[in-house]
């Protein structure tokens, strides 16, 4: 089973990643709130407080997002590597079995030339070296022997040629079994750290859901307006549309001086080549794209689960990858990062500024070395993601922090 349904018990919320009473304490009370209406002033203050409190607390629950988001790619990558090697293990253990059947047929083989030699008086061979179940030693009298033919000669090589090669393959067999298991633990225990992470982050959001909904019923109350509406403020504050910084351009040479003496004579300017003008971003294909996005919208409410891709859970890059194959295009493996390096190496990669529907947004806390999260754009700032344990699939704004500068065009 490619992951494990993650059940946060009561006794884990109690002991894992709770809040911090000493900062609880700092909460304003009602009274609080009601002595602030005194003066603007006061208000003014007690609406900062308590804004202060509420994008501290969003921000806190954000990062440990983002970390069970990281530590479900590590699972990803830990799992596509145990893929690999399970592959590679079932290939040579059936390589090996081949193999030795084949050495077996040319054994027999041997052993018939071998009764041949005895019955017509073969040098050194007698009947109970033919009954013999030792296939080296057969092998190995037949080198010995001093009439063979070619024919016999080639027998004997082929022979010990198919033992060889079957004596090999098991062994590689064997060893690509160890490294299989060896890949298996680590795959667990990356699960079991993601697991972990998003106990922190569901422990953490029990632990604040109370406070918040007071503190957003407070500050609504001194701002004259609404929780949800405040809620929807302090949204924007956690999470300012700022566009991604390109990468850095690569450093401009220092020219180095010339050596003093003559000047050097002057070469004739060159006509300058006319730069080209870079094709644009090519078009996605609208079938393909809008083919992708049903199949999400299809699994929206569907739960969250490490490793998940369908048909009734999901993780982000299980999503992705399944949306795109119902329409038909392959975007690289179960891993945002995968698919990411995929489908940069098929030329398909644009700047976020030029972000259209159906693209895929990738986000990055390394720098790009490896993602950690990734999501179906729909346009208008909005996508389609399956963002971590606890949250169904659903359609959430574009968000900035650490969103990576290009994002791919899966169609091309």
């Amino acid at each position: 089973m490619r992951a494990l349904i993650v059940v946060v018990s009561a006794s884990l919320m109690l002991t894992v990643g709770l809040a911090d009473p000493a900062f609880a304490d700092d909460y304003p009370s009602w009274d609080d709130v009601q002595n602030a209406r005194a003066s603007e002033a006061a208000t003014a203050v007690e609406i900062d407080n308590i804004e202060g409190i509420l994008v501290s607390l969003e921000q806190k629950v954000a990062a440990l997002g983002r970390a069970a988001q990281a530590r479900g790619e590590e699972y990803n990558v830990a799992q596509q590597k145990l893929d690999a090697a399970s592959s590679r293990a079932d290939r040579l253990q059936s390589q090996a079995k081949d193999a030795a059947a084949q050495a077996a047929v040319s054994t027999r083989r041997a052993g018939q030339l071998v009764a041949q030699f005895a019955r017509t008086g073969g040098e050194g061979l007698g009947l109970s070296l033919w009954l013999s179940n030792n296939s080296g030693d057969l092998l190995s009298a037949l080198g010995t022997m001093s009439k063979l033919t070619e024919q016999s000669t080639e027998i004997y090589q082929q022979a010990e040629h198919d033992k060889n090669v079957a004596e090999s393959l098991s062994a590689d067999a064997l060893a690509a079994d160890a490294a299989r298991e060896k890949l298996a633990a680590s795959a667990q225990s990356a699960l079991a750290a993601a697991n972990q992470a998003s106990a922190t982050m569901q422990a953490q959001l029990a632990s604040q859901q109370a406070s918040a909904d007071q503190l957003y019923e407070q500050l609504a109350s001194l701002k004259g307006t609404t929780a949800a509406l405040e809620r929807e403020y302090l949204a924007g504050l956690t999470d300012p549309p700022t566009a991604p910084t390109p990468p850095a351009p690569a450093p401009t040479p220092t020219p180095v001086p010339s050596t003093p003496g003559s000047p050097p004579t002057p070469s004739p300017t060159p006509t300058p080549t006319p730069t080209p003008t870079p094709p644009p971003a090519p078009a996605p294909s609208p079938s393909a794209v809008e083919a992708a996005i049903a199949y999400a919208y299809a699994q929206l409410g569907d739960p969250y689960e490490y490793g998940g891709s369908g048909p009734d859970s999901w993780d982000c890059s299980g999503l992705t990858k399944a949306s795109y194959a119902a329409a038909g295009v392959y975007i690289g493996a179960h891993g945002s990062t995968s698919q990411y390096r995929y489908l940069a190496g098929l030329g398909r990669l644009v700047p976020v500024s030029q972000l259209q529907r159906g693209d895929l947004v990738f986000y990055s806390d390394d720098g790009g070395a490896t993602t950690y999260h990734t999501a179906l754009y729909l346009g208008g700032g909005q996508m389609i993601e399956a963002q971590y344990e606890g949250v169904p699939v659903k359609v959430s704004n574009l968000r900035y922090y650490d969103l990576m500068y290009y994002a791919a065009r899966p169609t091309g």
